[in-house]
């Protein structure tokens, strides 16, 4: 197959997938995972669907190595799932379409991560019709449910076939974002999820007499402002590596690293790039996001009781007594009126990492350098979402985000696309994510075994 062919195949996958709209919840990848194993089966991949739950399910296939003692790799977790699309009329084309123009594909998911799915498909299923035999076994995994939690996707699978799916190493979504000359970012680790359910409570009334009552919409709208105002505690730990993977210069490292100095200098960076102050922002403390509300039945009653669903995102070392307490901190008089609970069906999670020096970050290295310029480097950085890494860290895996984007969108304008309007991906950064998925996996799993075992591919987190 030819580069060409193969990136052709990629964008009719990536289309594909947009259109089937597995929108979660309620999911319904499974019409996803067939599409990829339909995909697989047209091109002698055999692989195997493990459903999970009704219209839900997760694709599985297989390269076995020659050396057991070998490190393996999972291209993956890759999750088919997508957010929804609250107004399709904000968007510039129609979300659910694939549309390919200007150089890109466009749809909810494109960037969110399909392109990656499709990618990772693409190379595996090229890689198995040329006999490819890796010292190591190379796996591939599509699954379900990442967008609401992953309990149905790559948290059932390592659950209940380990032995399948438990790899040494995995790449995955999100990373390969330019964000100097010659400098990508990867994905080491990520901040962990605690979504919090605030529950307010008011007395029933009639709408036209007001007064004097108390209304829990009114308590709910108030603590959404308190804590939308309300400013965590500053860490700097997790911006000294980015800080100095970007080549900035002393003084601004200075201010990066000076907890009094952090907030002036992502003011400063909003000025220049706002897409960077985001990320400096998420990386510098907890982040408490109010982002779901529910109260009240009728127009003309007044709201007994009322709902507030907060994004709260932690950094590794956070824990839940620590979002408690600074949720009541936020709220302040309010506290005392409000009940704190976790949003149900989703789960809790810690900030997480695997090493961001080591023999395989090397290989990801190398294969970058092998599409883009003998110079580039991997700056790590902590993804500020959650993802499915996090299920692989648990079980003893080191996992990354890890593909590769051209130079098509800066910064500012690639953090908006996940789960925003006109998700889109370039057709370049398509060419480039399964260039240096392929390139990791020629490198990482022929390596010549004396080397490997020398240097430690396998030393332990």
């Amino acid at each position: 197959m030819s580069e060409e062919e193969r990136l052709d195949e990629i964008k009719q996958l990536l289309k594909a997938m947009i259109r089937n709209k597995c929108v979660n919840p309620p999911g319904n990848e499974l019409r996803s995972i067939r599409t990829l194993q339909d995909y697989f089966a047209a091109h002698g991949v055999e692989s195997q669907i493990f459903e999970s739950a009704e219209g839900r399910g997760n694709l599985y296939a297989r390269i076995e190595g020659t050396d057991p003692n070998h490190p393996s790799l999972t291209l993956g977790p890759c999750h088919v799932d997508v957010v929804p699309v609250e107004d399709p009329g904000t968007w510039t084309v129609d979300p659910w379409e694939g549309v390919e123009k200007d150089g890109f594909i466009w749809g909810r998911g494109a960037f969110d991560m399909l392109f990656i799915v499709a990618c990772q498909a693409a190379v595996f299923a090229s890689l198995v019709q040329e006999g490819f035999r890796p010292k190591g076994d190379l796996v591939f995994l599509a699954v379900s449910d990442e967008e609401a939690g992953g309990l149905f996707g790559t948290k059932w699978m390592l659950d209940n076939h380990p032995e399948l799916v438990k790899t040494d190493f995995a790449v995955t979504e999100s990373g390969g974002f330019p964000i100097a000359p010659s400098r990508y970012v990867f994905m080491v680790g990520e901040k962990g999820i605690n979504w919090k359910r605030l529950k307010f409570r008011g007395e029933e009334g009639h709408g036209s007499m007001p007064y004097g009552t108390p209304n829990a919409v009114l308590k709910m709208s108030q603590a959404a402002l308190r804590l939308s105002r309300y400013d965590p505690p500053v860490e700097t730990k997790f911006v000294g590596d980015l800080a100095r993977g970007l080549g900035l210069s002393r003084l601004t490292r200075f201010f990066l690293e000076n907890k009094s100095l952090v907030p002036l200098a992502i003011k400063l960076s909003a000025k220049k790039d706002m897409g960077m102050a985001k990320v400096l922002h998420a990386l510098t403390r907890m982040t408490i996001s109010p982002n779901v509300a529910r109260g009240g039945e009728k127009t003309n009653v007044i709201a007994g009781q009322a709902t507030l669903d907060v994004d709260v995102r932690t950094l590794p070392g956070q824990d839940d007594e620590y979002v408690v307490r600074h949720l009541k901190r936020a709220l302040g008089d309010l506290a005392p009126e409000v009940e704190i609970a976790k949003v149900p069906g989703v789960p809790t999670s810690v900030g997480n990492a695997s090493p961001s020096q080591s023999d395989f970050v090397d290989a990801m290295r190398e294969a970058v350098r092998q599409c883009t310029t003998p110079d580039a480097d991997l700056v790590p950085m902590l993804l500020t979402g959650a993802s499915d890494t996090r299920f692989y860290r648990d079980v003893g895996s080191q996992a990354y985000g890890f593909s590769l984007f051209d130079d098509r969108l800066k910064l500012a304008e690639i953090t908006p696309l996940a789960h925003g309007d006109d998700e889109r991906i370039s057709i370049g950064t398509l060419r480039l994510t399964a260039e240096v998925y392929e390139r990791l996996a020629r490198n990482f799993l022929t390596y010549p075994e004396p080397a490997y075992q020398q240097s430690g591919f396998l030393t332990s987190a």
